[in-house]
């Protein structure tokens, strides 16, 4: 029997450290969390500015919690080898206090990377646990708890049951809703540029009209920033193609164009820093189309280890859940070895470059995320790693190379092009442009460019720079105008929302990716085009916490939470009174506030039937939006809303007449609901008849024989397969089946187990076994619209 027992997170971490220590060790997974609060119970318990928490082995944990305490009992010494974050030391913790570890021993041992050498210096220097960071992990569960059960059974009370509050969440929430109210409010406004094509000695380049009289010509944006400084004078804005075929005809009057102000400069680029848990999921969003949740997935899998043959199991990265852009010592020495070698001696520098953390709030001191080594060229782990992990390790390996190569060197220069027009006034064409005279660290890490490759504005010839001095004289070939239209800011994709929370301090590295899926996960918003849309449900949840509970949503009480939550970790100040304090003040809100649901005025919309106000008012039962009359009971004229909440016709929105509505018969309108999409009555709300859209997997109800089997999800948001008929038939299986049926009875086939050796899959309604190949294929889902009409032949209409 081993002598040492270590308790890490995840099997996989459990098998890959094993292989590193020996005999002596037996390394066990305690499967993340072992204890939690439980869900049926507050377990917030106050006194005196004290606080304890009661916590619960979760039923899904029992099995290896009673190994864990037999293994640690037979053990001469118990190793803690969880995650170096906060969350990472709660869990030993949690391990420590079900197993009777004692705490007061130096067993803590924490790593960045999970490779041969960091595993084993790191047991040489264990270390006991670290009291403060368990203090603001436990303050941290606390505050959410508060949020989401005192908050919560008001949302239930007076917006819709089986929602929720979220500490960090709803302040997420409220930035997209915000966003979408700003998109909503924008009116475009026109304008137009101006664009010249002159030659000099037979050669063509393009220039842009850049001031006219003296007034530069800028967009309308940049016109209402000048306009709040004072200084709008200064500026002209071409607002109609009226104005611009004047300075068009006007610059044609110029017979010569001077040159002025030649301006040539050699730029340097620097890298950017290394990857932290932001940066990363922002680069792999952009580049790689991942959301922050695929991405922490394939980096927990490329931490905590991947077979890639000769060397066996080993972590590829360091630890992906940090805001530290350091890198160690011995990991600069690789890199500038590797540059040398592979790049030449050009792209090397002379001294290893570091950066500063830009992070607001800022901790956890370990590394940034890079390679544990970059001699493992992502080229030669081709073949062991699945597109996903190659795609990841690749831009990360990018990334950490390009930190310690030279910088690019690029060539720029700005003219501009100056002439009298007939009434004597001067204009002013303004060309710039860039080319890449040395790529640098872009040979790596590019960014569009490469050596001897032009990098030029829309006003820069194509291939070079032009070949300008100071009063050459030019001739204008051609001029013309282009008309824009100013447009709305853009919305939150998944990159440039963690963008948005880290800058304004709001959750942590670890906690991003979660804040989103959560989001997600109770339909709070919708992708569309790989942009956040708030659903109905998470603009009234908003609307709601704004106008009630406003320091819940509000960005700077948030983020000062999350800083004293980093005075926690770092012994600054106690975790007890603090959450005393909040739940004091949230438990004050709700008894003297009296909150219902909102009704959002509509503006510019007038009642079709007595000519009042239209209010936004949110259906609890259906979780859509409708507008109402402000009068409402007295007055009962409604309007239509499109999926956006913007007013339409009922024309606009094309009604489906082949879905007639069950209740009316009138045909129906698609919309997207909690659980997936719907066809809803033409008439809501004067009729809440509607008909749920079926997603069926091919395969009949093994259990009935009546229904057929269809993917729906859980009110968690999770995925399940069960029978259309339910609730008279209650079949159901939480894993995707096999596309093959069972050869018994026909049922769906659970899929085997991953990586068996000798793969088998089981009925889910017979249990017979059934003997696969690796990796069999599932079912796929297929959209079926029950009592949709039958189309008609061409030509013949419906009598």
């Amino acid at each position: 029997m081993a002598k040492n027992l270590v308790i890490v997170e995840s099997p996989t971490k459990a098998k890959t450290i094993e292989k590193y220590l020996g005999k002596d060790f037996k390394v066990l997974a305690s499967v993340g969390h072992v204890r939690d609060l439980p869900r049926s119970d507050f377990a917030v318990d106050v006194s005196n500015g004290e606080v304890a928490l009661r916590y619960e082995v979760p039923k899904s944990s029992a099995r290896v919690v009673s190994q864990i305490k037999r293994e640690a009992k037979a053990a001469e010494r118990v190793f803690l080898a969880t995650d170096l974050d906060r969350e990472g030391e709660a869990i030993a913790w949690h391990v420590a206090e079900v197993a009777g570890v004692d705490i007061s021993q130096e067993n803590r041992v924490v790593f960045s990377e999970i490779t041969s050498d960091a595993i084993l210096a790191a047991f040489e220097r264990p270390r006991r646990i670290d009291d403060h960071l368990v203090d603001a992990q436990q303050a941290r569960r606390a505050v959410d708890r508060i949020v989401g059960y005192r908050l919560s059974p008001t949302l239930w009370r007076n917006v819709s049951s089986g929602i929720s509050a979220g500490r960090v969440q709803s302040v997420a929430l409220r930035l997209i809703c915000d966003r979408e109210d700003e998109i909503r409010r924008f009116v475009a406004q026109e304008y137009w540029t101006v664009h010249g094509a002159f030659d000099r000695e037979g050669t063509r380049f393009d220039a842009d009209l850049h001031a006219v009289e003296g007034k530069r010509v800028v967009t309308p944006k940049k016109m209402e920033e000048y306009a709040e400084k004072g200084t709008q004078e200064r500026y002209l804005v071409l607002g109609d193609g009226e104005a611009a075929a004047l300075l068009q005809a006007r610059a044609r009057e110029v017979d010569t164009w001077t040159v002025t102000g030649v301006t040539r400069r050699e730029t340097r680029r620097t890298p950017p820093p290394p990857f932290i848990t932001s940066t990363l999921q922002q680069e792999a969003a952009n580049r790689l189309n991942f959301s922050t949740a695929r991405t922490m997935r394939v980096a927990q899998q490329l931490y905590e280890g991947i077979n890639v043959g000769q060397e066996g199991q080993v972590g590829l990265i360091t630890y992906m859940r940090t805001d530290s852009v350091n890198l160690a010592a011995s990991a600069l020495a690789e890199i500038s070895d590797l540059v040398r070698s592979e790049y030449g001696e050009r792209y090397t520098i002379a001294r290893p470059r570091t950066f500063a953390s830009r992070s607001k709030g800022a901790q956890e001191a370990h590394e940034s995320i890079r390679p544990t080594s970059v001699k493992r060229l992502p080229a030669r782990l081709a073949r062991r790693l699945d597109a996903d992990q190659l795609a990841l390790y690749d831009l990360i390996w990018k990334r950490t190379v390009a930190t310690q190569m030279a910088p690019a060197v690029l060539d720029s220069l700005r003219a501009d092009l100056v002439g009298t027009d007939a009434g004597g006034a001067e204009l002013t064409f303004r060309t710039s442009g860039q080319v890449v005279k040395f790529d640098g660290y872009r040979r790596v890490y590019g960014e569009g460019a490469t050596a001897g490759e032009a990098q030029v504005g829309r006003a820069a010839p194509p291939g070079e720079l032009p070949d300008l001095a100071d009063d050459q004289l030019l001739r204008l070939i051609e001029v013309r105008g282009e008309q824009h239209f100013t447009e709305p800011p853009p919305r939150y994709n998944e990159g440039s929302l963690v963008k948005l929370l880290e800058s304004e301090g709001i959750g942590r590295p670890s906690t991003y990716a979660s804040i989103i899926q959560v989001l997600k996960n109770r339909d709070y918003v919708r992708l569309e085009n790989r942009r956040f849309l708030p659903t109905p449900l998470g603009e009234v949840v908003t609307a709601y916490l704004k106008q009630h509970f406003a320091e819940v949503v509000d960005v700077s009480f948030t983020a000062r939470m999350e800083e004293e939550l980093d005075e926690i970790a770092r012994g600054d100040e106690r975790w007890g009174p603090m959450v005393s304090e909040f739940l004091g003040e949230v438990d004050d809100w709700i008894s003297e506030r009296k909150p219902e649901r909102p009704r959002i005025p509509i503006e510019d919309a007038q009642c079709p039937t007595c000519g009042a106000q239209m209010m936004k008012v949110f259906s609890g039962k259906s979780r859509q939006w409708f507008a109402s009359c402000q009068r409402f009971p007295d007055c009962k004229g409604s309007l239509p809303l499109d999926s956006y909440g913007n007013i339409t016709t009922v024309a606009a929105l094309q009604p489906d007449e082949d879905v007639p509505c069950p209740v009316c018969g009138k045909g129906t309108i698609r919309r997207e609901g909690r659980y997936g999409p719907f066809y809803g009555c033409q008439d809501y709300p004067n009729c809440k008849g509607i008909v749920n859209v079926e997603q069926r997997i091919g395969l009949p109800c093994p259990k009935c024989g009546q229904g057929d089997l269809t993917e729906r999800r859980s009110r968690y948001g999770k995925p399940f397969y069960g029978c259309n008929r339910y609730p008279d038939c209650d079949f159901a299986m939480w894993t995707q089946p096999l596309a093959q049926p069972c050869p018994n009875c026909g049922g769906p086939l659970k899929p085997p187990r991953r990586n068996a050796k000798n793969p088998v899959a089981t009925c889910a309604h017979c249990e017979q076994r059934v003997p696969v190949e690796a990796d069999p294929p599932r079912v796929e889902t297929f959209e079926f619209v029950p009592g949709r009409r039958p189309a008609e032949p061409a030509g013949l209409g419906r009598s």
